[in-house]
C-alpha cells in the first residue's frame, strides 16, 4: 500500500511520492491528526478507500526510513533504542517518529521461537505451590481476590495461566537472579507495563548486570497460536510499552525477546534461579514428552518419559499417542519403554504385541 499523510484538514491525504491528494470519506476521517504519517488504499481515482496508521519502514542511521526513502527523524526517546537495519513500523509524522512496533514484526519470526518447556516436571495439581499468583491486569477487578497482584518483581517465584488471548511477558537476569512477569489484556495500560519492566531493567543494572551481555537476560512473550497471525490487542500492550522506555531498556528487550506458543492451561512460571519456564499438567506433559521422544530421541528426554510414566495414572486417551511413540522405542530396541507406554494405555504384553507389533 502507498505512503502518505492527513494533509492540511482531517478530510484529506497527500500521497508522500507523487504528491496527489485524495478525498478522506466521513467515516474515515478524525481517525488520525493532521500530519500523522499513514499507509493507504484507494477506493477510486480520487477517494481514500482505507487507512492504516503508520509506515513500513527500516532503522538506517539513527532515523527511520521509509520504503520511498524518505527519512523520518526518531524522537529523542527512541534514538538508539533499535540496531541497524531493523524493521519497524513508524508512527507520528515526518517531522519526528514518536512510535514504533518493531518488535511485533519479528516475534513470530522462526529464529524468535523458543520452548521454554520444563521437561524435568509438571505442574503441580494446586498452582499456588509454586509462588505468586500473578492476574490478568485489567480495569475490571472486581472479581479478583484481595491482595491479588499484577506484577511481579523480584528474587521470589510467581506464576500465571489462562493465556487465551492474552499476552505475557517473563524476563530474567542471570546475574541480579530477579525476575518480572506480566499477564496483560486488551485494556492494559502500555505505560504501566513499562513502569514495571523499568523497575526490573533498573534492579537488574543496579546489580551488576550488564543488559547487553550475551545470556544475561532473557525475555520470553507467552501468547496463543493464533495472536501473532491476528496480532490481538494485548499483544499490542506489550509491544508498544517498548516506547515508553529508556532507550537502552528498549534495546536490551528487543533484541533479547523471544516468543513460546503457549497453551490455556500452561503454568508460566518466573524465580531467582532460572529463565521463564512452562509447566504443564500431566497429560499435557506426558503428551509433550512422549512428542519431544518420537522428534528427538534425547537420552534425558527418554529418562524423564521413563519416570513420568512410572508413576501415571492410566490414560486410554493417549493409545493414539503412546503407539506411535512405542513404534518409535521398538526401532531403538528400548523394551523398558515399550511395557511402560503399554501400562499407561492399561494394556497387556500381549495386548501391546498385537496392537503395535514388535
Amino acid at each position: 500500500m502507498p505512503n502518505g499523510k492527513i494533509f492540511m484538514t482531517p478530510g484529506v491525504l497527500r500521497d508522500l511520492t507523487t504528491g496527489n491528494t485524495y478525498d478522506i470519506p466521513a467515516g474515515l476521517r478524525d481517525l488520525s491528526p493532521v500530519n500523522t504519517l499513514v499507509t493507504y488504499t484507494l477506493a477510486s481515482a480520487s477517494d481514500v478507500g482505507s487507512i492504516t496508521p503508520g509506515v513500513a519502514g527500516t532503522v538506517v542511521k539513527g532515523c527511520g526510513v521509509d520504503e520511498t526513502g524518505q527519512v523520518i527523524p526518531f524522537s529523542a526517546a527512541l534514538r538508539g533504542a533499535y540496531p541497524e537495519g531493523t524493521r519497524l513500523r513508524l508512527y507520528g509524522t515526518l517531522d519526528e517518529v514518536g512510535a514504533v512496533d518493531a518488535l511485533k514484526l519479528v516475534i513470530g519470526d522462526q529464529d524468535r521461537r523458543v520452548d521454554v518447556v520444563e521437561p524435568a516436571r509438571s505442574a503441580p495439581v494446586r498452582l499456588s505451590e509454586i509462588g505468586v499468583s500473578i492476574e490478568q491486569d485489567c480495569m475490571d477487578k472486581t472479581g479478583d481476590a484481595p491482595g491479588q497482584q499484577y506484577y511481579h518483581v523480584g528474587a521470589g517465584t510467581a506464576w500465571t495461566t489462562r493465556i487465551h488471548t492474552c499476552t505475557a511477558l517473563a524476563m530474567w537476569s542471570r546475574t541480579a537472579r530477579i525476575s518480572y512477569l506480566s499477564h496483560a489484556d486488551a485494556g492494559t495500560s502500555s505505560q504501566t507495563i513499562a513502569q514495571h519492566m523499568t523497575a526490573f531493567l533498573t534492579q537488574a543494572t543496579a546489580a551488576g548486570a550488564d543488559l547487553t551481555a550475551n545470556g544475561e537476560l532473557s525475555v520470553v512473550l507467552f501468547t496463543a497460536s493464533d495472536s501473532l497471525r491476528t496480532m490481538i490487542a494485548s499483544l499490542r500492550k506489550v509491544v508498544n510499552a517498548l516506547d515508553h522506555l529508556a532507550a537502552a531498556h528498549t534495546r536490551a528487550v528487543y533484541t533479547s525477546a523471544t516468543c513460546h506458543i503457549t497453551g490455556p492451561d500452561d503454568a508460566i512460571v518466573v524465580s531467582a534461579d532460572a529463565p521463564p519456564k512452562v509447566l504443564l499438567h500431566h497429560e499435557d506433559y506426558l503428551t509433550y514428552l512422549m512428542d519431544r521422544y518420537r522428534a528427538r530421541g534425547e537420552q534425558a528426554t527418554r529418562a524423564f518419559l521413563a519416570g513420568a510414566l512410572s508413576t501415571a495414572d492410566k490414560q486410554p486417551g493417549l493409545e493414539s499417542t503412546a503407539g506411535r511413540t512405542a513404534d518409535r522405542a521398538r526401532e531403538r530396541n528400548d523394551r523398558e519403554l515399550y511395557v511402560l507406554l503399554a501400562s499407561l494405555v492399561g494394556f497387556d504384553k500381549q495386548t501391546a504385541l498385537k496392537a503395535w507389533g514388535w
